[in-house]
Formats: structure tokens, C-alpha cells, sequence
């Protein structure tokens, strides 16, 4: 794995300092999205993974309040900077921490690097054609909720992720994709919806904690 020193010669970043609970982190993000945008069209493959979303500290403090179950496996999908899931592994769970894009790999494991998250295992997953054998006790995401074009994908990666009796905890903004998205889900999960409220420096960030089990448990 590349070394946190060739890591900061090949990328301009600056650093997010930011608690949760007892703990702080320190986490590297773009100093600007410049080298990541198509020039011939900067909305194409927009880097989304680039910036400390809301969502995922609020599902962060979620994790890190969480008991640690001894043989309890999560996995992060779509990580981004790894916000979620190296605070989930920083209070003690074993978590897998999944990205499809190099540049947010590259991103996330700087910040595993950072953060001394060893016990955090940083690995490549394309949602679409997933070669991921393992099932996980919870299957966790921020701002995962975009594109209707992904959702068949991702209810097909859930189901070959989760464990019988597993969880799904997702954490996001009110988008008009959601309804989509929660009836694409409803045939396979029961779905459990709670609204938070994230308050930042000058405003107050609505976000949705959406948790989903099998409506089947033994398959």
C-alpha cells in the first residue's frame, strides 16, 4: 500500500480536524477539485467523494455510540474519504472500507494511514459487477442516494452482502430520489426512517437515518 508520505507528493490537500464522541481525527480532502473535473465536462464522474459530508458524520456518532458485538462485520459501501466507517473502526468495530473511484481510495487510505485505523481493511468494489464474497453483519452509507440507474445494483449488492439477519443503516440528505429509491427497497426490506437535524456553524442540515432488514431473514 502506498505510504502516507508518497500519498502527500502526489496530492495538494489541506486537512478536516473534527470529534466525535472522546476521539479526534484528522482527515486529508482535496485543496481543490480541479485535477478530478473533465474539462470537456466538469458534471461527468463529478468527484462527490471529495468533501466531509454531513451525512456521514451523523452516521459516524451513530456507529461510534454503538456496542462493539465481538464477531459483529460492517462494510462501508461508496466511502468516499472514509468518514463513516474509520470512525466506526476507530471506536473498535471491524469494518471493511469499500470506493470504486482510485483518486477516493487513494483518499481513503491516507486517511486509514492518518488515523491509525488499522484494524480498518480498505479494498476497491464496483457495485455493478461486485467480486466481494464475504457477508457483513451490517452494510452502512452516506450520501449513497443519487441516481436512480444505481439502485437495482445497490438492492442487488445488499442482499448479497448482508447477513440473514444483518442491517442496512444509510445516511443522507432529502432528495427527490429517495421515494425511488425506498420503493426499489421495499419489495425485499423493511424500512425504518428517522429525521435528524445536524446543526452547523449558521444553519441546520435536515438529514434521514434510513435502516433496512430483510423482510425474509433465513435467505
Amino acid at each position: 500500500m502506498p505510504s502516507l508520505d508518497a500519498f502527500k507528493a502526489d496530492y495538494d490537500t489541506e486537512i478536516v480536524d473534527f470529534a466525535i464522541g472522546d476521539r479526534a481525527f484528522r482527515f486529508h480532502v482535496p485543496r481543490t477539485l480541479e485535477p478530478f473535473l473533465d474539462p470537456d465536462d466538469p458534471l461527468r464522474n463529478f468527484p462527490l467523494w471529495s468533501k466531509v459530508w454531513e451525512a456521514s458524520l451523523l452516521l459516524a456518532s451513530k456507529l461510534a455510540a454503538r456496542p462493539i458485538g465481538p464477531a459483529e462485520r460492517l462494510i462501508e459501501l461508496g466511502a468516499g474519504l472514509g468518514v463513516s466507517g474509520l470512525v466506526a473502526a476507530a471506536f473498535g468495530h471491524d469494518v471493511t472500507i469499500t470506493e470504486y473511484d482510485p483518486h477516493a481510495l487513494a483518499f481513503l487510505e491516507a486517511n486509514r494511514q492518518e488515523n491509525e485505523c488499522d484494524r480498518a481493511r480498505v479494498r476497491r468494489l464496483d457495485w455493478h459487477q461486485p467480486d466481494l464474497d464475504e457477508r457483513f453483519d451490517i452494510v452502512l452509507g452516506s450520501e449513497l442516494i443519487y441516481k436512480e440507474s444505481d439502485f437495482g445494483a445497490m438492492r442487488a449488492l445488499f442482499r448479497r452482502l448482508l447477513r440473514p439477519a444483518g442491517e442496512i443503516l444509510l445516511a443522507g440528505e432529502i432528495r427527490q430520489t429517495n421515494k425511488a429509491f425506498l420503493d426499489a427497497m421495499q419489495p425485499d426490506f423493511q424500512i425504518q426512517i428517522a429525521k435528524h437535524t445536524l446543526r452547523g456553524d449558521s444553519r441546520e442540515i435536515p438529514l434521514l437515518l434510513i435502516r433496512m432488514r430483510p423482510k425474509n431473514p433465513s435467505v
